[in-house]
Parts: structure tokens; sequence; C-alpha cells
């Protein structure tokens, strides 16, 4: 009887060492299976790494924005009622940009624009824009400086407005713009109103589209 308790307690001690043993081994294993290194691994971690790099660089937004816009313009003032039209060119690269505009109406000028974008990520989203440079008419030139803004009210609908002033030897000249527009994804529709209270009382509105790319 004893002899026997006693073979069982060595059978079960052996059994405990075993399994004891067995658990050390496997743990042993699996611990050398996770670090252990392969080709394929390797070659499908770099496939993974080359996927992701190529959905951020569809995804992260270019630094660069350019953009060509044209309208038609109405408008009065001392000479009467007057039609017109102005085209303009604008390339950003980041919060810096620059463009070139030509406006008739009713008398052809050009401006030459700084722009730096203190709020906003792009042109065509929200944004508060800085803007200095010089206008043109005829062979006579001031310089100027002003802001420009866009609030989105919706995903594609939203108004805008601009503000300037010209630095004139003759007394100071000022622009007020606003007006509303509608995105048709790399396309804009706009319109709006301007007022141009110095040196002579001008105001028209304005109706026109601007190409994103």
């Amino acid at each position: 009887m004893v002899l026997g308790v006693g073979m069982a307690a060595l059978l079960g001690a052996s059994e405990a060492r075993c399994d004891d043993v067995y658990t050390v081994v496997v743990k042993k294993q699996e611990a050398k299976a996770q670090r252990r290194w392969s080709l394929a691994e390797w070659l499908e971690t770099k496939e993974k790494i080359k996927l992701m790099d190529m959905w951020l660089a569809l995804h992260t937004p270019s630094p660069f924005e350019f953009a060509l816009s044209g309208d038609y313009r109405t408008g009065s003032g001392p000479g009467g009622n007057f039609t017109g039209w102005s085209a303009s060119a604008l390339a950003f690269a980041t919060i810096f940009g620059l463009e070139a505009q030509f406006e008739r109406a009713p008398q052809s000028r050009y401006h030459g624009l700084f722009h730096f974008r203190i709020l906003g990520y792009s042109d065509q989203g929200t944004h508060i824009t800085l803007q200095g440079g010089l206008r043109g008419i005829g062979g006579h030139r001031a310089p100027l400086a002003g802001v420009r803004t866009s609030l989105y009210l919706a995903r594609f609908f939203g108004i805008e407005g601009l503000y300037r002033h010209y630095f004139e030897s003759a007394g100071p000249e000022r622009r007020y713009e606003a007006g509303a527009f509608i995105d048709f994804r790399y396309l804009r529709v706009y319109g709006g109103a301007y007022f141009e209270p110095l040196p002579v009382r001008s105001s028209g509105a304005t109706l026109g589209t601007r190409f994103y790319f």
C-alpha cells in the first residue's frame, strides 16, 4: 500500500517536471519564432511600406497651387455705366503666392501682387491672406496693401471678401469687394460686387470662373 502511494507520488512529480520542461521548451520556441527573420517577411514588410508611401503621396496636399480666372464686370462711375472684364494668374507655394492681374473696367490697369497666407491651407479653402504689390495705370504705378479672405459655409459653397488700399501721392484710394462662390471640384463659379469710394465713386458687379490645378 505504502509502496503504491510512493510510486504514484513519484510518477506525479515526474509528470509535473515533464510538463514544466515542455512548457519551457514551447515558450522558448515561440520566442525564437517571434524574433526569427526571413526574406519572405522582409519582402512583405517592404511591400506594405511601399503601399503606405503611395497612399500618403496620394492623400497629402501638394505645397503648390495654381489658378487661372476671368470675369465679366459691369458698373457705374462718373462717366456713366460701363462694362469690362478682368483676367488673372495665381501661383502658390505653401503660404506664399504671386499673382498677375489685368483689368479693363472701364480703363486698363494691371496688378502685380505678392500673397502671404496667415490662416488656412490653400486658396481653395477657408483662409485669410495678406497681399501687397503694385498697381499700374498707363505709365503710373502705385504701391498697395490689402487682405483677402474666403469662408466656406458648406462643403462646396462659401463667401469671400477683399479690402485693398492704394498709396497714391494725390491721396489714398480704396477698394472693397464681397461675393459668394460655388466649387465644382477644380472649377469655381463666383459673383459679387465691388465699391471704390475714392478718389471718384464707382461700383459694380462681377461674374466669373476660376480654374484650379
